[in-house]
């Protein structure tokens, strides 16, 4: 299973040499939007916008739908179920089903798109020290609140950067234990949930494995909690990136407005 969410693709563009910081800021503004826009010719406006972007950052569009593929089911099970349970005018085709519902359920699948596509986009193109180092801005003034905000930033971006890490090993535990002769996809349900038992084992032992490794590497590398690190690369926000955030926020809010 390939997954792109979390992974960081090194490119030259506008998109990747912005600051961390403003695309943050942007992604989450985006995403809100997205489920503030109730019109389907908003909705449209929104997806030109993304696609828009997408050209902007250079990011080929198979990596892209490489990060969606895995929420397809996600997507389709809301959309279902806002079909069959928003009450409205019955569809004679389909028995509980509703015009409305269907209405609903496609506009919130393409929400649900609409905000992966940002998340997914914000990490192919936003390095992981970047992230941090903008995370970290971000929550500077919860620091007179006694809050840890570097050990929070460094576990969102560990976390962030497992999830493609965590696809890959299961994908490739399933594989193993198929090439092996076990069986996971007949029978019932019951069979089934024994059938997980020889790829959740080894899948744990990997995670525990890599989660050690993990802290013997930042333990040489001379991490301590608490201590200022400096950075080598200093971002300064430029000219483009206040022009982005101004022309992209009057959008959202005119998308919201409609």
């Amino acid at each position: 299973m390939k997954v792109t969410l979390g992974q960081y693709l090194p490119l030259s563009s506008v998109v990747h040499a912005a600051d961390p910081r403003v695309k943050i800021f942007l992604m989450a503004l985006g995403i809100g939007t997205a489920f503030q826009v109730d019109t389907f010719y908003g909705l449209g406006i929104f997806s030109l916008s993304c696609m828009l972007l997408t050209a902007f950052s250079k990011v080929p569009p198979r990596k892209l739908f490489a990060g969606l593929t895995p929420f397809l089911w996600l997507f389709l099970f809301t959309a279902l179920l806002h079909v069959f349970m928003t009450p409205g005018d019955p569809i004679s085709e389909v028995p509980y089903a509703t015009r409305q519902g269907l209405e609903s359920g496609i506009r919130v699948g393409f929400q649900l798109i609409f905000a992966i596509w940002l998340s997914t986009l914000m990490t192919l193109t936003t390095s992981p020290l970047d992230m941090v180092w903008a995370l970290e801005w971000f929550m500077t003034p919860l620091k007179y609140l006694k809050v840890p905000i570097d050990e929070i930033a460094l576990l969102v971006m560990l976390a962030i950067r497992f999830i493609p890490l965590l696809f890959e090993e299961t994908d490739r535990i399933i594989k193993a234990q198929k090439s092996r002769g076990v069986d996971i996809e007949s029978g019932g349900m019951i069979r089934k949930v024994k059938a997980l038992i020889p790829i959740l084992v080894p899948l744990l032992y990997g995670v525990f494995r890599r989660a050690d490794d993990l802290a013997i590497a930042l333990t040489l590398r001379g991490y301590s909690p608490g201590i200022k690190r400096t950075r080598m690369k200093q971002i300064r926000a430029a000219s483009s990136d206040y022009i982005a955030l101004v022309g992209i926020s009057v959008l959202m809010v005119c998308l919201i407005s409609l």
